[in-house]
């Protein structure tokens, strides 16, 4: 009697006891470890991807398996859930979170990948529905997925089909946004020796001028130009030489602006290591003219200007004003070129409004020199001078007047220098580098190109086109003239004196100059035959007794009186070309020379003179063929996705923000 009592009341209290609790701690890492195992499966004979459990995940999931996140308690619940969790029915959710973890490394490009290496999963909202068992009713439950499935930094995307071995992921957050793992983002592993190597070894050749990394990510390769293939044999053999234009990022500005460089690790970005890595540049490409911009003075004097010397350089050097610390250099071989005469220019004019900025530039005239033969009395072909000019425009994209007004002032240097050094009767060709922040087609960019802005009622962002500023609703416009004529400065882009010359007979004067003959003796005279009219022409004029009455000569230059000005067009008569198109050939993608702030843009350029063309289009856009100065070849720049699959601007293998711009130019000699 009491046994059958005890049987029917302490057995069902027991299971009852034992629902509350709950499994004990053995039998939960006996589940852990059947989900664990469960995930080791292999479908259509390929390997599966093995996702690593943590402990806290390993928690998570108990968490779900015994009601879930938001769920009712065990208390709550009581007898209406079953809290006995099958063998079988776990490694159903577990195949479950395998197939959704499979899609998406499908979608993500690595569907094709066999034993990838451990990636970073998070947790997101499956779109499948849970069992009854388990969970509450429309509670899902976690699916683990891999952090390439969601959103990547801007401007980059993860390769197709790419090895995982070679990009080390990171954490990816439930928003997308990256989380630094000791201070670094995305970056190259130490397994590709990327990091460890010496900075003298990091670049590798496939052949003559080829750069790649051991990714095979970032490639560059000459490309010989049409002209050289169809030069013809009659016209001599030209002097070949190569120009290099080169942004090569001021340390001093990079410490300023750190955060443009979040992407980058740490260890890329100290002096040492960069300066190591732009040396190996000039070292690899051997340019014989260098045309280099954010130069840090201290930087040029103790470490570039020394080093290059022994490289067998020559180098000048112009700082910007103000209190910034770099600056512009033009660096040559002394064996190919000598220096005829060098021209600093800086753009700040204290009485001009849209010339209050510390940016320079530097003008250099170079003589090539005739090539060393062993027969010394042989006569060489008399070659042509080349004015070499290095420039570094403003940046800030809402301040196209400036830009202009800074241009208009290079361009008008160079046409002095080059009627200084003979004029028309020995043409110069010019070779136009640096950094313009401008992109290519925008009306900066056309200026130099075409020869002619209008640019009257235009948004001064849109001069650059460096950013889309079209949503302000009222933007600063520009209208002329933009610079005032005390800069002595034509719309033409020339100083007075090299304009041409006033013609005979006609004479143009100033308001200034007019203004000065109100009290003198012939305008007091009255005329004999005016209409007298009471209160208008009955009273003689009376100076003011200040002085004024008096001839006092304005301080105007006398050529300021027969400057033409416009106010709605400027242009200029160099005739100049890009080395660049600006698209690969291949793919038809924009091509960018800067990529460090999330977006690539071309912004740095090699232009030089050619010849102009008729223009049959009638749309403005000069066409142009090679002179005396022939474009041979260049080192063809990257896409905004070749750059971010090297992981942006700088990176292990190049360490500016900006591209390094080459081409091999070839000179014809005089006449």
């Amino acid at each position: 009697m009491v046994g059958a009592l005890l049987c029917y009341v302490l057995a069902p209290l027991a299971q009852l006891i034992r629902r509350i609790i709950g499994p004990s701690i053995d039998e939960e890492d006996d589940a852990a470890e059947r989900c664990s195992e469960s995930l080791r499966v292999e479908t259509d004979a390929r390997p599966v991807a093995w996702v690593p459990l943590g402990k806290d995940q390993t928690a998570l999931l108990q968490e779900w398996l015994h009601g879930g996140p938001g769920g009712e308690s065990v208390e709550e619940r009581g007898a209406n859930v079953d809290a006995e969790i099958l063998p079988r029915e776990a490694e159903e959710a577990a195949m479950t979170w395998q197939q959704a973890g499979d899609q998406q490394l499908a979608a993500a490009g690595w569907g094709d990948v066999e034993e990838p290496s451990v990636l970073a999963w998070h947790l997101s909202a499956p779109a499948w529905t849970p069992s009854s068992q388990g969970a509450k009713e429309g509670t899902p439950p976690p699916v683990w997925l891999p952090a390439a499935a969601q959103e990547a930094p801007s401007g980059w995307q993860p390769p197709p089909h790419q090895n995982a071995s070679t990009i080390d992921w990171q954490f990816m957050s439930p928003q997308g946004t990256p989380q630094p793992v000791g201070g670094t983002m995305w970056h190259v592993p130490a397994a590709l020796g990327m990091n460890e190597a010496p900075p003298n070894m990091l670049w590798q050749f496939q052949n003559e001028g080829n750069i790649t990394t051991n990714s095979g990510q970032l490639t560059r390769t000459w490309e010989n130009t049409t002209q050289r293939q169809g030069e013809d044999a009659g016209e001599g053999s030209p002097f070949e030489f190569t120009v290099m234009s080169y942004n090569i990022l001021s340390q001093d500005l990079l410490e300023t602006n750190c955060d443009l460089y979040s992407h980058c690790q740490p260890e890329l970005l100290i002096w040492e290591f960069r300066f190591q890595n732009i040396m190996q540049e000039f070292d690899t490409w051997d340019p014989d003219i260098m045309c280099l911009q954010e130069v840090q003075e201290n930087h040029y004097h103790q470490q570039f200007q020394p080093a290059l010397q022994l490289m067998g350089y020559e180098c000048i050097y112009k700082r910007r004003t103000g209190i910034k610390t770099d600056g512009c250099a033009v660096c040559f071989k002394r064996d190919r070129f000598s220096l005829v005469s060098q021209h600093p220019v800086e753009y700040f004019r204290p009485i001009v409004e849209t010339l209050n900025r510390d940016n320079v530039a530097l003008l250099a005239l170079l003589r090539p020199a005739p090539p060393q033969t062993p027969d010394s009395g042989q006569d060489h072909p008399m070659l042509p001078d080349i004015l070499v000019a290095n420039t570094h425009l403003i940046f800030n994209p809402r301040r196209g007047d400036i830009k202009l007004t800074q241009l208009a002032v290079l361009l008008a240097e160079i046409q002095q220098l080059l009627q200084a050094a003979g004029g028309d009767a020995k043409p110069c060709p010019v070779i136009l580098c640096g950094d313009l922040n401008s992109v290519p087609e925008s009306p900066l960019y056309k200026l130099i190109r075409n020869g002619e802005l209008y640019y009257h009622g235009m948004p001064t962002w849109k001069v650059s086109c460096q950013e889309d500023s079209s949503h302000q609703v009222c933007p600063r416009k520009l209208y002329g003239p933009l610079w005032p004529s005390l800069l002595r400065i034509t719309d033409s882009c020339q100083y007075v004196g090299v304009c041409e010359k006033k013609t005979p007979g006609l004479l143009r004067y100033g308001r200034e100059f007019l203004l000065q003959l109100r009290y003198s003796a012939p305008a007091l005279q009255r005329p004999e035959h005016l209409e007298l009219i009471a209160g208008v022409t009955d009273s003689i004029p009376e100076p003011p007794g200040d002085g004024s009455e008096r001839y006092v000569s304005v301080p105007e230059p006398e050529d300021e009186l027969f400057c033409k000005r416009s106010p709605t067009t400027i242009r200029h008569n160099l005739h100049l070309t890009s080395v660049y198109s600006h698209y690969q050939p291949d793919t038809g993608r924009p091509e960018v020379t800067t990529c460090s702030s999330g977006y690539g843009l071309t912004v740095d350029y090699i232009f030089y003179s050619a010849q102009p063309l008729p223009d049959k289009s009638g749309k403005g856009r000069r066409r142009y063929q090679d002179g005396a100065l022939k474009l041979l070849g260049r080192l063809p720049l990257l896409s905004e996705h070749d750059v971010w699959m090297a992981n942006g601007l700088p990176n292990a293998l190049c360490s500016s923000d900006h591209l390094s711009l080459l081409a091999r130019f070839g000179l014809q000699p005089c006449g």
